[in-house]
């Protein structure tokens, strides 16, 4: 066994309980009815119920991952979280490993930078791994936006955009058991297109204000230039052709942005799993959420069919990443 190898073992995903159609969001944000739908291609968004939280949403994705790899809890040597809206203590990571009751001297790691938050955690898991500082973690991320961006805290053109979610994923410096799927990762890279920082910032008035500064079509423009230039980027490190790539498990500002990226790219939309369409935008877990669906897709299919994916996303300021991972055996 190759010791700096990893390999996604598991993955899961959670969303709010309440789908609700897109043009009681535009109602609810003072905006013309259908204007989700018809300019950014959402039909629904997730909401958070009552009762449900970033801790509940995460620990939920987190069960799944464990129940669907027949992993005790116990055995895990940490959890790594990321989360852009929950700023409670203790934080995330706590909550999670509190909730699933790992071994006490197992890690609690809080990491990530807004949207592109899971493959920060992604790549800090992998680091552990690799140095043998772990062998088996798990990464989680949650937001719930329904709270922090909605009517009456921002604008509909931005915080409509918003639903709630997590994800969570185990991962392993060991190879799958005999039978089992698994992914087995690449590297990742990241950066800082700092002459776009401009076109989106938020920040918080105290109170129940935020301050937005939102140009979206200067955003769109940055977003999809700078998401092509990274999956080239991956394109060119991996070797691995883009029409050879099973899914792009990407951040989805809206789901018109994805179309617009696939066409830049040369690849076929379905190759990006339509998460933003029902769901909205899930900030950090979206990348999360395209990536479980990913893995579910390649889980159903034979080994001879499977093939890689690639990581992209982008957040404020304006930070970008990528990375890859292939089929485990590939």
């Amino acid at each position: 066994m190759d010791e700096k190898n990893v390999y996604l073992t598991g993955a899961a995903s959670e969303f709010g309980s309440r789908i609700i159609p897109s043009e009681e969001v535009d109602e609810a944000f003072g905006m013309p009815a259908g204007k989700l739908r018809t300019r950014a291609g959402i039909v629904s968004v997730a909401y958070a119920a009552e009762n449900e939280t970033e801790g509940s949403l995460g620990a939920g994705a987190c069960r799944k991952v464990l129940e669907q790899c027949g992993e005790d809890a116990q055995n895990l040597d940490g959890v790594i979280a990321a989360s852009e809206t929950d700023h409670a203590y203790p934080s995330l990571s706590a909550q999670l490993h509190g909730r699933l009751k790992l071994r006490e001297r197992s890690t609690a790691l809080d990491v990530g930078s807004g949207c592109l938050a899971l493959l920060q955690v992604l790549c800090v898991a992998q680091a552990m791994l690799v140095a043998g500082q772990a062998q088996k973690i798990l990464v989680a991320t949650a937001d719930v936006h329904s709270r922090t961006l909605g009517p009456g805290r921002t604008v509909g053109e931005f915080g409509g955009l918003f639903g709630d979610g997590a994800s969570a994923f185990l991962l392993s410096n060991k190879p799958p058991a005999k039978g089992r799927f698994a992914y087995r990762f690449g590297e990742f890279f990241f950066g800082c297109a700092a002459q776009y920082a401009e076109a989106i910032a938020v920040s918080d008035l105290g109170g129940a204000g935020l301050e937005i500064r939102f140009d979206g079509e200067a955003l769109s423009r940055a977003a999809v230039y700078r998401m092509e230039a990274v999956l080239s980027e991956v394109e060119k490190r991996s070797g691995i052709s883009r029409e050879k790539v099973g899914a792009f498990a990407t951040h989805q500002p809206n789901p018109r942005l994805v179309a617009l990226l696939a066409k830049q790219l040369g690849v076929a939309c379905s190759a990006f799993p339509p998460i933003a369409v029902t769901k909205g935008n899930l900030g950090s877990s979206m990348c999360g959420a395209t990536l479980h669906s990913a893995f579910e897709q390649a889980a159903g299919q034979r080994a001879g069919e499977r093939s890689a994916v690639f990581l992209a996303s982008l957040a404020p300021g304006l930070l970008f990443g990528g990375g890859w991972m292939v089929p485990a055996g590939s």
